[in-house]
């Protein structure tokens, strides 16, 4: 039974290789294809066999401009994109029901209470500062 699944795998494992034509048909149209049509075709299997495998040093530098290693602007964009999670997600709301609450006639309190004085001035720069950060952290 091994020497039969041994016998499997290795037929399974053989290369396989198939030749390459190329024609005209009566147009001047040029084909090519697997199988040799009934017209005269040339068969270039031995110059395709060599496309694409090029290993210089100078192939890979141009691969490496087309697909560039991850830079730091790449990882912040991906950040960005990713979704948010739970904790900015609750700050989120928080510190828009606190500009919701700060941005009419409001009265500040200390932590004991007491009313604390702020000016007409110094609240819109609280609205004004609540509003930035949460345009830069919160998602729409």
């Amino acid at each position: 039974m091994n020497r039969f699944l041994f016998s499997c795998l290795i037929l399974l494992c053989v290369n396989t290789q198939a030749e390459v034509y190329r024609w005209t048909d009566a147009n001047g149209k040029v084909h090519y294809g697997d199988k040799k049509p009934k017209a005269a075709a040339e068969d270039i299997t031995e110059k395709v066999k060599q496309v694409n495998v090029d290993t210089s040093t100078a192939e890979h530098q141009k691969l490496e401009t087309i697909f560039r290693k991850e830079n730091e602007a790449d990882r912040e964009y991906k950040k960005q994109q990713a979704k948010p999670d739970a904790e900015l997600l609750i700050w989120c709301k928080e510190a828009r029901q606190y500009l919701k609450d700060i941005s009419g006639r409001v009265q500040f309190v200390d932590k004991d209470g007491k009313p604390v004085k702020v000016t007409m001035d110094e609240r819109d720069q609280k609205v004004a500062e609540t509003q930035s950060m949460i345009k830069k952290r919160c998602p729409d």
